[in-house]
């Protein structure tokens, strides 16, 4: 039999040919896109929008990278720092990348993991490729997100304590308390550790008040991983008052959302939630998983807990936290919820008949088999179905240039430039002193990747692209956009990636001037002085 560091190694190296094979080439669409321009220019991209007079920045590297909940300081340090390093490659990939090295890292990690809780092979590989093939996570796997390496860094601080449980040495206690320093300077996500750590002493009753003395070394092993969001928190501390600060660092608007959680409200997206679950890993999995609770839940082993109420808490967030792409934050959930299934498939495993186990296991492996393809044809079966864009609630991109559906549900993305060939085409054909209006809130693909070519790449000096990073989009004045046009029409050409009215005053601008779809974007004339074919008011959008 193959030996754990030998199996380890086969699950990485598999994993990242994987998603090394599949990774997208290029450019990706909307947060992708905001995450690939602030690794490559090593800078947040509300800050770097701000004008000196806003904000003035010291003359050390960094010094634009923020601390918001949407801000990922480690990432982009490390980004940044491959992109600077490894010239020769196409920083576009190179960023890509990380997403791959680290997924496969993290499923590494979840074979460890359930090695160590179940002593089974078959267990193992189970949990560990049944999240490499999981449509999330295979998904941020191939694209720029910062989930990989936030999770890689969570289940390594899962790891290390797990060990200091086991061996009763303070030295992964440190090294664990240090990871999650470097997950949290990754993700604030990573604070649901402590609630959920908070839950796993408290059911174990193995918390101990002589124990407080011990939690010195962690702390100050946590803060030297938290560094890095330490000091960049200072250097924003020198621009902005505090107030301004901790709004954005502890997400202020989700916590204002929880006031009007109501039981309807709560019961969709738990339902959301069991449907995405079922999504990742199939009803096979989810009744693997909850055999794995029944296995933690009667087990006379504590230390099995803390995986149940990681997973408890990590679930709960996700379902809380209803935003446009809450999808994207159930990702740390799926994590131990593949431990479960390996925990439960393990104790499944032992009351089956022995004759029923090797076809048991051969269906799992083809069901591992299976399910890339099943992701891969999804988007076809979904369109004969009548299943669109317009149906799931995916916005169109300018004039309606891309398969949002296909870019979305199947993870595969070997090939797939069409973000980078979008925007190039876009930018190339602009009339010369252009200005395009994309507000980065609602046509958040166009702004970055517009924003990605002429101010990253910068391919068109003399085009300038207004998405008012700075506003919040909550309480946006659509009277700006008037304003900006009114100042710059018709000296400028002018712009705008979507016909929304809430935005962009649409319903004002179809009557004042003739709005033509042109060069995948809608652009302004004079009403009066062509013979164009102008849009009415059934074009204009919410």
């Amino acid at each position: 039999m193959l030996s754990k560091k030998l199996s380890t190694i086969l699950i990485f190296v598999l994993t990242a040919s994987f998603y090394t094979y599949t990774l997208l080439p290029s450019l990706a669409w909307g947060d992708g896109t905001k995450l690939q321009s602030e690794a490559i220019s090593g800078e947040s991209f509300v800050l770097a929008e701000m004008p000196s007079d806003e904000f003035t920045s010291d003359p050390f590297i960094f010094s634009r990278v923020g601390v918001a909940a949407w801000d990922h300081p480690l990432y982009i340090v490390l980004g940044h720092t491959l992109v600077r390093t490894f010239p020769f490659f196409d920083a576009l990939w190179m960023v890509n990348l990380i997403s791959a090295i680290f997924g496969a890292a993290s499923v590494a990690l979840v074979f460890l993991v359930t090695q160590r809780f179940t002593n089974s092979l078959l267990a193992s590989v189970y949990a560990s490729l049944s999240l490499a093939v999981s449509h999330t996570y295979w998904w941020h796997s191939s694209t720029p997100e910062v989930y990989t390496l936030f999770v890689f860094l969570l289940l390594m601080s899962f790891y290390l304590f797990d060990q200091f449980e086991r061996t009763n040495n303070s030295t992964p206690l440190f090294f664990s308390a240090f990871f999650l320093g470097l997950a949290a300077s990754t993700h604030v996500m990573a604070f649901l550790a402590m609630p959920a750590l908070g839950l796993y002493f408290l059911f174990s009753g193995s918390l101990r008040t002589s124990n407080l003395k011990k939690l010195v070394m962690p702390a100050i092993a946590f803060l030297i991983g938290f560094s890095l969001y330490i000091l960049q928190f200072i250097r924003m501390s020198t621009n902005f008052p505090l107030s301004e600060i901790m709004g954005p660092v502890i997400g202020s608007t989700f916590l204002s959302q929880l006031g009007t959680f109501s039981p309807i409200l709560l019961g969709e997206s738990l339902l959301y939630y069991i449907f995405f679950l079922t999504v990742q890993f199939g009803p096979v999995g989810l009744l693997l998983g909850s055999f794995g609770i029944r296995k933690v839940v009667i087990d006379k082993d504590l230390k099995l807990r803390k995986v149940m109420f990681s997973f408890i808490v990590f679930a709960l967030f996700g379902i809380f936290y209803r935003v446009t792409d809450q999808f994207t934050f159930f990702i740390a959930s799926y994590i131990f919820w593949a431990l479960l299934m390996g925990i439960g498939l393990d104790y499944a495993f032992k009351l089956l008949p022995e004759k029923m186990r090797v076809p048991f296991s051969v269906i799992l492996g083809i069901l591992l088999i299976a399910t890339p393809f099943f992701y891969n044809s999804l988007p076809r079966l979904a369109e004969k179905n009548g299943i669109n864009d317009d149906f799931i609630g995916i916005p169109n991109i300018g004039t309606g240039v891309r398969d949002g559906l296909a870019y979305y549900i199947n993870p595969y993305k070997r090939g797939d430039t069409s973000a980078y060939d979008f925007g190039k085409e876009t930018i190339s054909n602009l009339e010369p002193d252009s200005i395009v209006i994309a507000e980065w809130y609602t046509d958040t693909d166009e702004y970055f990747i517009f924003r990605y070519f002429t101010k990253i790449n910068k391919l068109r000096s003399d085009v300038i692209v207004v998405g008012w990073a700075n506003q919040d989009p909550f309480y946006f004045d659509s009277q700006l956009v008037l304003d900006m046009i009114e100042d710059s029409f018709p000296k400028h050409p002018i712009y705008l990636a979507s016909l929304s009215d809430k935005f962009y005053a649409a319903s004002k601008l179809v009557e004042t001037f003739c709005v033509v779809p042109e060069n995948n974007l809608y652009r302004l004339y004079e009403k009066e002085k062509n013979n164009l074919q102008c849009l009415g008011s059934e074009s204009i959008t919410e």
